[in-house]
This record gives structure tokens, sequence and C-alpha cells, in this order.
């Protein structure tokens, strides 16, 4: 399982980028997937293992307008569930 961040605009998915990737945490930079509705159409991919610490850094860099979701493989494809809190 992998997770995935959305953001409402381009210059919240850029600041949090640079926000990770500054704390040298793993990062991947994706379009964002047509099961989702966000209104940037860029997301982030993070590893399971450090979704508590992405968050906290995002919160506290006041990245705002964020949507969490796990991503996992199921019949072929990717399913995507909304995490409302952690």
């Amino acid at each position: 399982m992998e997770y995935i961040i959305t953001f409402t605009n381009t210059n919240f998915t850029m600041k949090a980028e640079k926000t990770l990737l500054d704390q040298r945490i793993e990062v991947t930079m994706l379009p964002l997937p047509s099961q989702l509705s966000a209104g940037c159409g860029l997301c982030l991919r993070i590893k399971p293992d450090e979704v508590q610490q992405v968050m906290t850094l995002l919160h506290e860099a006041q990245v705002g307008e964020i949507g969490l979701y796990s991503r996992t493989m199921k019949d072929g494809r990717f399913a995507y569930q909304e995490i409302e809190s952690i």
C-alpha cells in the first residue's frame, strides 16, 4: 500500500514537494489519477511508514487543503480510499 496526497492547487503541490524533499523524505509527483477529483491535477506519492511524519511536516509548513488517500492494487487496477484521519 502507498499513500497519495492531493492538493487544490499547483502552488500547494510544489510547496509540499519542496518541504518534504528538504527533509529527505522520498516523494514522487504524479498526475492525479482519474478516479480522484482534486483541483490541481497533480499529487504526491509517499511511503506508508512516513505518512504521519509527512502530514505533520505539511501542517507545520502551512500547506493547505490536502486530501489523503490509500492506494492499493485491486483486480489489476489501483483502488483509492480517502483517509479521514490518521
